[in-house]
């Protein structure tokens, strides 16, 4: 029985040398030769392949060694495999995908950022956690509601600076058996030996410095709610459709106002029972106002049954 459709869309993508080159090259590289192409790959530093329904890592030794940033977010991943080849990578961010199991990592000697955000990992060895993590999440992951869970890796990341988006506290720390100064200095001196590890080479024109890990972190953020922007943005133009209908309807001609009112009146007239004193003699008046703002309408005709009700 062969698939249908929907069933063919639904199926896992690979990650390709068409998807890299279409996201990552201009339009112009369909064009290229083939030593243009390994070229302009080569000089790849973010490699961004989030929302491409990609269903396993394979294919990266397609790109060079200058990768140091990885966005693999809101794909259908199970396997965190096939990183091997990129040896300066320094930010991976797997989140929203369907990883069970943290694998595969601890040969990433320059890894400082790793999102598994939103994953289905319910329990990890922390042996697989590289130790020059300086910022982690595994928020909305069952592991994370764990007794213990923050300070057992606070205890065994020594270099981490933050978990789940929340900065690690000097209280933390020495719950851990941690010693931390309160000396300023010292404090200056250990960030700026973070910096040190983490930058890239003197070549390099943007180093990948704590603060650069916490920009990069701002723009997967803006990244992985761009589409619920668009979809609020969206919302909010129809509703600016409607409340714009609603404010034409009521700033309508002054004729068709009187029209409205003098329609309202007949049928009044027809059925004088469901009028109240009050209302008969605000009708009346609105009535001689209307008479010369419009021509009077024809009389309706009503069945004989209706003037016996």
């Amino acid at each position: 029985m062969t698939s249908g459709p929907s069933e063919r869309e639904t199926r896992p993508s690979r990650i390709s040398l068409h998807m890299i080159v279409g996201r990552h090259l201009p339009p112009e590289a369909s064009s290229w030769s083939q030593d243009e192409i390994i070229e302009g790959l080569n000089k790849i530093t973010h490699l961004r392949l989030d929302r491409q329904n990609i269903g396993e890592i394979d294919n990266l030794e397609l790109l060079g060694k200058a990768v140091t940033n990885i966005y693999l977010q809101h794909n259908r991943i199970k396997r965190i495999e096939n990183l091997d080849c990129l040896q300066s990578l320094r930010f991976l961010t797997l989140s929203g995908n369907k990883i069970r199991t943290v694998e595969n990592l601890t040969h990433l000697s320059k890894l400082a950022f790793l999102d598994l955000s939103e994953n289905l990992i319910e329990d990890f060895d922390i042996e697989e956690l590289p130790q020059t993590l300086v910022i982690l999440s595994f928020q909305e992951n069952p592991c994370a509601s764990k007794q213990d869970y923050r300070l057992k890796i606070i205890r065994d990341l020594p270099k981490l600076r933050q978990l789940d988006g929340v900065e690690l506290t000097k209280e933390e720390k020495r719950s851990v058996g941690y010693i931390v100064s309160s000396d300023e200095d010292e404090e200056s001196e250990e960030e700026a030996e973070y910096d040190d590890l983490f930058a890239g080479p003197a070549e390099d024109a943007s180093p990948l410095t704590i603060k650069g890990v916490f920009k990069d972190v701002s723009s997967d953020i803006l990244l992985r709610s761009q589409s619920r922007l668009e979809e609020v943005l969206r919302e909010h133009k129809m509703h600016s459709n409607q409340i714009e209908e609603i404010r034409s309807e009521s700033t309508m001609p002054d004729t068709a106002r009187s029209l409205s009112s003098r329609l309202s009146s007949e049928s009044e007239m027809m059925y004088p029972e469901s009028r109240s004193p009050s209302s008969r003699s605000s009708s009346d008046h609105m009535g001689s106002r209307l008479g010369s703002q419009v021509s009077p309408l024809p009389p309706i005709q009503t069945d004989r049954r209706d003037s016996q009700l």
